[in-house]
Formats: structure tokens, C-alpha cells, sequence
């Protein structure tokens, strides 16, 4: 099984809907009108952790999950057959911790407990996709994978990826999948069109760099990139570039992307989202979205049709070549 089996079987647009602050600074409501849009618009690919959105004032990490499962609940089994649910597990703080410092992990034991509880959260008897969230260097990859495997093989999951891999760790994750015979499906790395700079500190982010996404290409994952539009940076003049987006190529890869737009008939974001699922190496957007009409917007961006001469044009002025 494949991620281009799994998104085959329910035909969905290149594009994940990010869920990350239903339940917290999205209410419940709302969350569940931009649920039905999306549903509507045929984006039924839902995108959740376990962990989301622990940091809010009152947070926990269950409000996503409990949020998904709840509309799940309301819509019907029929809904649940028809949508592709993807969760992560590892990155939430131990009993008692308020941050990233002590996580649950990813040890057999850990990854097992999680799985349940967000099963329970999402009211489903399996998770489409199954990510681990961050990387645990305490665990052995090969018992990380075999946990993984082993959920699978008992239908609690359909396939397993990765997120928030360096590209040493993604080569040893494939080389041990490979003495194994089972593997990450895909990878989901923060990713979008302006390249930041090399000394900045994405912590806990890891970029979907040029050394992943040919280490992605060779081993045939499926590549998601997280955080494409930067929190309105591209669109909005309130939300300024995050730290160490500022570098010598954003401006003329800025310009290039204002025009491209225009020519297209696109917002800047929306000219992102349709550059990325369309590249010679696609990467599907995990867009964030808070009103029904970030869905319309993201859908018909990625179901724009660009002509290669604007992705080759994007490509240049990003890279500065």
C-alpha cells in the first residue's frame, strides 16, 4: 500500500487540510462549517496530531482529534469511508510537561498507546496515515518501523510516514526499512516557495531541502510540506516574513512570484500552492486554514493548471540562478 493508493482510493485534490487549532483558537463551530466546505469542495484529505494545540492557553493536545472525531460522529459512517485521516504520534509532552523537552516518543510501547488514544479521540477503528511526529534518536529506527509495521498488519493503520527528518536520519530510516521490507510511505517536512537561509533556526521544523526531496525522489516517497504560506506572509502585509525568510534572492523571488500571479489569474498564496503540487517533483500543501473560504481558495489552487514555463520561471528566481 502506497500513499498514491491510499489518496487513489478516495480522488482527492493535491492538497491537505490542516486542522492544527480546531478545537482551541478555531472553535469547535467553526471548525466543523470549514470541515463540511471542505467535504463539499472534495478536499477530504485531514491532516491532525495528537499534540495539537497543547500550547494554547488551556490546550492539551486532544482538541484537534476530539474535534475531527466529533464531526466524523455527526456526518455518518459514510463520511468517514470517503476521507483520508492522517494523525502523528511522538511529539506530545509526557503527562504533566508543557512543551517539546520530554515527549511520549516513539518506542513500541509509546507508539501503541498513542495510536489508541487518538483512535479513541477521532471515534474511528484506523487512521488512514499514521506519521511519527518528530524523531526519537533514543529509539532504534528498526523498532520505531517495526512498531509502525505491526499496526499495520492488524488494520489500525493504513500506511506510516515520517515528518521532521534530517536528511541523515531519512537515509537511515530507508536503509533500514530496506533490510527490513517495510518502509516510510511519506514525508512531511516545512516546506514552501521562498528558500530561508541556511543559518536559521526552524527548531522544531526540519526543511524539505534539495538533499530530502532527491532522497525522497530516489526512494519514491510521497513529499508534504507543511507551512506554505508562512501565516499570510505571502498575502498579507500585517503577517512580515518569518525570521530568516529575509535573504539576498527573496525580493526578485517575490517580484517573480507577483507576476506570475497576475499572469495566472491567482492570489500570491494561491500561486505557492499551485507551484508546489505541480513542481517536477510534487509536494502536496498542508495548508492551515480557519474559514470555509481558505478551503475554496486552496482548492482552486491547486487545481489550476500551470504552463511549465511558469514553474521553470518560479524555480530560477527562488534558487537565484
Amino acid at each position: 500500500m502506497s500513499f498514491n493508493e491510499i489518496l487513489s482510493d478516495v480522488p482527492v485534490p493535491a492538497l491537505a487540510v490542516g486542522t492544527m487549532y480546531f478545537g482551541t483558537t478555531v472553535p469547535i463551530v467553526d471548525a466543523h462549517r470549514i470541515l463540511d466546505e471542505a467535504f463539499e469542495q472534495g478536499a477530504w484529505f485531514f491532516d491532525t496530531a495528537n499534540n495539537y494545540a497543547f500550547w494554547t492557553d488551556g490546550g492539551t493536545g486532544d482538541e484537534s482529534e476530539n474535534c475531527l472525531g466529533a464531526w466524523l460522529a455527526d456526518r455518518g459512517a459514510g463520511v468517514r469511508d470517503r476521507v483520508v485521516l492522517a494523525s502523528k504520534v511522538g511529539a506530545r509532552p509526557v503527562p504533566g510537561g508543557t512543551d517539546l523537552t520530554a515527549t511520549l516518543g516513539l518506542s513500541p510501547a509509546a507508539i501503541r498507546n498513542q495510536v489508541t488514544d487518538s483512535l479513541r479521540r477521532l471515534r474511528t477503528n484506523h487512521l488512514d496515515v499514521l506519521y511519527t511526529h518528530t524523531d526519537d534518536h533514543a529509539v532504534p529506527l528498526a523498532e520505531t518501523l517495526g512498531a509502525l509495521a505491526g499496526l499495520q498488519h492488524e488494520g489500525l493503520i493504513r500506511i506510516f510516514a515520517a515528518s521532521n527528518l534530517t536528511v541523515g536520519r531519512l537515509e537511515e530510516a530507508i536503509a533500514a526499512g530496506a533490510t527490513l521490507g517495510m518502509s516510510y510511505q511519506g514525508l512531511q517536512q516545512r516546506f514552501t516557495y521562498l528558500v530561508p537561509d541556511s543559518s536559521a533556526d526552524l527548531t522544531p521544523h526540519v526543511l524539505l531541502d534539495q538533499s530530502i526531496v532527491q532522497c525522497c525522489t530516489d526512494a519514491r516517497m510521497t513529499m508534504l510540506g507543511y507551512s506554505p504560506l508562512l501565516s499570510g506572509a505571502y498575502t498579507r502585509t500585517d503577517r512580515p516574513l518569518p525570521d530568516g525568510y529575509d535573504t539576498t534572492t527573496t525580493g526578485p523571488a517575490l517580484e517573480q512570484l507577483r507576476v506570475v500571479a497576475v499572469e495566472a489569474g491567482l492570489d500570491a498564496g494561491q500561486t505557492v500552492l499551485a507551484w508546489m503540487s505541480q513542481r517536477p517533483h510534487p509536494v502536496i500543501p498542508v495548508v492551515g486554514v480557519s474559514r470555509p473560504e481558505h478551503v475554496r481558495s486552496a482548492v482552486r489552487a491547486v487545481t489550476s493548471v500551470f504552463p511549465t514555463e511558469h514553474l521553470a520561471r518560479l524555480d530560477a528566481a527562488r534558487t537565484g540562478s
